[in-house]
């Protein structure tokens, strides 16, 4: 039987398939498993996520742009504005007569023409200014340089499409690489956990919108699990059980009793967000209830071990 050749141009395919770029998705990363992991840096930076106006983008149930995204998102935007104080990249080019221009440029330029997305760069400009160390003179940009690609970076490009398009690429390649990971999803979704309860607790005071997604006991509803979110969490545990590693896939059973579990408990201030879900069996469901457990760091090899 002849199978057909994916169009890569047709819409259903780039709906279901991501082309990675890898243009700094490590380090993204990276910032947010620390974000993650570290409370006084996730305070600094979230200081007024227990803002009612503010934590609602976070906690309406089960968004495609889940948690992960959100604060991929935000790390890659600061990420990018810090360069603009000093990590500039050299470019070399050649023209027809094989003169060689070097030219600096921020490195979120690279990533825009890197995806497609704008062509072209900013031209750092060259204002060096002499200081003494010791008895050795250094010449380093002055001020006026980083002033003017801060400038740049945020009165102009960060306002632009392209600029969003990029920063929503590499939060989809970002949750592509951690989701994964159970325990930082734990996590993230533990450093919004108290500020959902606070919020919750003032329900009563909320906005109609707001104070809809709240139970009477001030913990976000229990919503029904879409059949994306069921999809992307079996998968992600292969049809097994996080905990106790049993075959949830119905090969071997024909009635597997699996069960979709919050990570984060709803009664513990968790989300209604895939990246709060894990497949549990019934008995592991049943004996983790609505405790707040850390998740399995065991997960299946690719290949068995000789």
């Amino acid at each position: 039987m002849h199978r057909r050749t994916p169009n890569r141009n047709d819409s259903r395919f780039r709906k279901e398939w991501l082309s990675h770029g890898y243009f700094r998705t490590y380090q993204i990363a990276q910032r947010v498993v620390r974000l993650a992991g570290d409370c006084d840096f996730f305070v600094r930076r979230y200081e007024t996520i227990s803002d009612p106006e503010e934590l609602i983008d976070y906690i309406r149930p089960w968004q495609k742009e889940t948690l992960v995204h959100k604060f991929a998102y935000d790390m890659a935007d600061d990420m990018f504005e810090a360069d603009t104080d000093g990590n500039y990249v050299r470019l070399h080019t050649m023209d027809e007569t094989g003169a060689v221009t070097t030219v600096r440029v921020l490195p979120v330029d690279l990533g825009l023409n890197l995806y497609g997305l704008r062509d072209g760069y900013f031209e750092i400009p060259k204002d060096l200014e002499c200081s003494v160390e010791g008895n050795v003179r250094v010449w380093r940009d002055s001020q006026s340089v980083a002033d003017a690609c801060y400038d740049y970076f945020r009165e102009n490009l960060s306002l632009s499409e392209p600029y969003d398009r990029l920063l929503k690429q590499l939060a989809d390649e970002v949750f592509h690489i951690l989701f994964l990971n159970r325990g930082t999803m734990a996590d993230l979704n533990q450093q919004l956990a108290s500020a959902v309860v606070e919020v919750g607790a003032l329900r009563t005071e909320l906005d109609p919108e707001l104070r809809s997604l709240f139970t009477s006991s001030g913990r976000l509803k229990r919503k029904r699990v879409p059949k994306w979110a069921r999809d992307a969490v079996y998968f992600r545990e292969r049809g097994r059980c996080a905990s106790c590693a049993r075959d949830l896939t119905g090969l071997l059973d024909a009635l597997p009793d699996k069960q979709f579990d919050h990570i984060v408990p709803l009664a513990e201030g968790g989300l209604n967000d895939v990246s709060n879900l894990q497949l549990l069996c019934a008995d592991c469901n049943r004996a983790k209830s609505d405790t707040l457990t850390p998740p399995s760091k065991w997960y299946r090899r690719w290949y068995d071990i000789p």
